[in-house]
C-alpha cells in the first residue's frame, strides 16, 4: 500500500475520536480537509497561527493540513505542540508520527506509532498502524545500513520424508525381472519439527546502489527416523541499482545440504535479474542463473546448471494479487560416460495471494517442471522423463507486529516413466515466524 493510502487510512480510522471543533475558521478547516483540499484549509490555518498556537484542537487542525499541503517541518511543529498540551490524544500522536515519517525521521515515527499502539486503539488502527512502521523499514532500507532477521519454528507431517516409492518390489529391465529395494529406499511417512533463522544487510552506497547480503540456517528432524534428517545453510552477496521503475541486481549465492551429519551437496552460483515496476501492484522481471553442484559423496553427480525465466506480478485490487513465470534450463553433468544424470528442464510457476483482512491472507501456488534425461537409464533401458506437480495452499495471519503463524498444505506429484522415482508426497506444516 502505498504511503498516501496509509494516511488516509489512518486519518479515517482516527476520525469518529475527533475533537469537536469549536468555532467557524476550524469547521471550515475541516470542511476542506473532508473535501480533500489541504492546501486551503492551510492556507486558512497558517494565517492564525501566532494566536491560537497551544491550542490542542487548532494545532491538531493545523497539523494535519500542514501535512496534507507538503509542508511537514510546520506539521511536526504544531503537532509536537498539540501532543505536550495533551499527551493522552491518540489522534495527534499518530498524526505526529505521519509527519516524522512524512520528513524521513523514521526512528522518531517508529516511537510516537509505538506509543499509539500501547493506548486504548482499535484494531484497525493498530493494523494500520503496523502498515506505517513496514513503510518505515522500507524507507530504512533506501536511506541508511540495515540489518534485519528473523527466526522460525514449525512441526508438521510428511506421507513421504525421502521422496521414495510405495513399494519395496520393482521389476528392473537390466536384472531380467523383479528385485528388492533397500528399505531407505521405499517410501517412508513420519512427523517433524524445524527450526531456523537468518540475517539480511542492506547498505545504500548512494545513487540508488546498494549492497546486499545475508543467510539463513535451517534443520529438520522427523519423530521416528532420524535417517531423514535435514539442515541447510544458504547465504548470498551482491549489488542492487535501483534506476527509476527498474531494479537491476547480480549476487552470488551458496548452499549447503547435510542429511544427519553428512553434507549431502553443496551449491556455489551467481544469479544475475531485472525488475520493473510497471504501475500500482504490477512487476515485470527476468533473472539467469548459474550454480556449480558438488556431492562430496557421489561426485558422478556433480553438475553445472543454467537457469533463465521470466515472472509477471499482477494486482486484480480487492487484496488480490497473482504472479506466473516461466522458465527453462539445463543441468549437465561433469563426469564422462554418464549422461543419464544430466538434463534439461523447463516449468511454470502460478500463484496468488487473498488478503482478506488486515491480519489475515489465503494463498495458493502451483509449479510444474518437466525433465528431460540424457542418455539411457543403465537399469531400467530408456530414457528418462519426469513431470513434477506441486500444489500448496495456506494462509499467512499476523499475531501481532512481526509475528507471523503459517498453516499449509502441499501435495508432489513426480510422475517419471522410470518406476524408481516416481512417487506422490503430502506435507502439513504449521510455522511461526517472528522479525525483528
Amino acid at each position: 500500500m502505498r504511503i498516501p493510502n496509509l494516511l488516509a487510512a489512518l486519518a479515517a480510522a482516527f476520525l469518529a475520536s475527533g475533537a469537536a471543533l469549536a468555532d467557524a475558521r476550524l469547521d471550515e478547516a475541516r470542511r476542506l480537509l473532508d473535501a480533500g483540499d489541504g492546501a486551503k484549509a492551510y492556507a486558512l490555518l497558517v494565517g492564525a497561527e501566532s494566536e491560537r498556537a497551544g491550542d490542542p484542537a487548532f494545532d491538531l487542525l493545523l497539523g494535519i493540513a500542514a501535512l496534507e499541503a507538503g509542508e511537514n517541518t510546520r506539521a511536526i511543529f504544531a503537532l509536537e505542540r498539540a501532543v505536550t498540551v495533551d499527551p493522552g490524544n491518540a489522534r495527534a500522536r499518530a498524526e505526529l508520527a505521519r509527519a516524522y515519517l512524512a520528513a524521513g525521521e523514521t526512528d522518531a515515527a517508529r516511537r510516537e506509532f509505538e506509543r499509539v499502539r500501547r493506548q486504548d486503539v482499535p484494531a484497525d488502527v493498530k493494523r494500520t498502524i503496523d502498515r506505517f512502521l513496514s513503510t518505515a523499514d522500507l524507507l530504512d532500507d533506501r536511506t541508511r545500513p540495515t540489518l534485519r532477521g528473523h527466526l522460525e519454528g514449525g512441526f508438521g507431517i510428511d506421507s513421504n520424508v525421502n521422496s521414495a516409492v510405495g513399494s519395496a518390489s520393482l521389476a528392473i529391465p537390466a536384472f531380467g525381472g523383479n528385485a528388492t529395494l533397500d528399505p531407505r529406499s521405499v517410501r517412508t511417512g513420519d512427523s517433524f519439527y524445524s527450526l531456523g533463522g537468518g540475517l539480511r544487510y542492506r547498505h545504500p552506497l548512494g545513487e540508488g546502489l546498494y549492497v546486499n547480503a545475508g543467510g539463513t540456517a535451517g534443520l529438520r528432524t522427523h519423530r521416528n527416523d532420524d535417517v531423514w534428517d535435514q539442515g541447510n545453510l544458504d547465504g548470498h552477496a551482491g549489488l542492487a541499482w535501483e534506476r527509476g521503475a527498474d531494479t537491476w541486481s547480480l549476487g552470488y549465492q551458496h548452499n549447503d545440504l547435510w542429511l544427519q551429519s553428512d553434507r549431502y551437496r553443496s551449491a556455489n552460483g551467481l544469479t544475475g535479474q531485472w525488475q520493473r515496476q510497471l504501475g500500482g501492484q504490477d512487476q515485470v522481471a527476468a533473472f539467469l542463473q548459474y550454480s556449480n553442484l558438488y556431492y562430496p559423496n557421489q561426485r558422478l553427480r556433480d553438475a553445472d546448471r543454467w537457469v533463465l525465466g521470466g515472472a509477471l506480478g499482477h494486482g486484480f485490487g480487492n487484496g488480490l494479487t497473482g504472479y506466473a513465470g516461466l522458465y527453462a534450463g539445463t543441468e549437465r553433468e561433469q563426469a564422462a560416460g554418464v549422461p543419464h544424470l544430466g538434463h534439461r528442464l523447463a516449468g511454470l510457476r502460478l500463484g496468488g495471494e487473498w488478503a482478506l483482512t488486515g491480519a489475515a491472507a489465503l494463498f495458493a501456488n502451483l509449479s510444474y517442471e518437466h525433465r528431460r534425461y540424457g542418455g539411457t537409464e543403465p537399469l531400467f533401458l530408456v530414457g528418462r522423463r519426469d513431470d513434477q506437480w506441486n500444489v500448496q495452499v495456506g494462509a499467512n495471519i499476523t499475531l501481532a507486529r512481526n509475528w507471523l503463524l503459517t498453516p499449509q498444505v502441499s501435495v508432489i506429484r513426480n510422475d517419471s516413466n522410470v518406476a524408481l522415482y516416481d512417487y506422490n508426497r503430502r506435507v502439513a506444516s504449521v510455522n511461526l515466524r517472528r522479525d525483528f
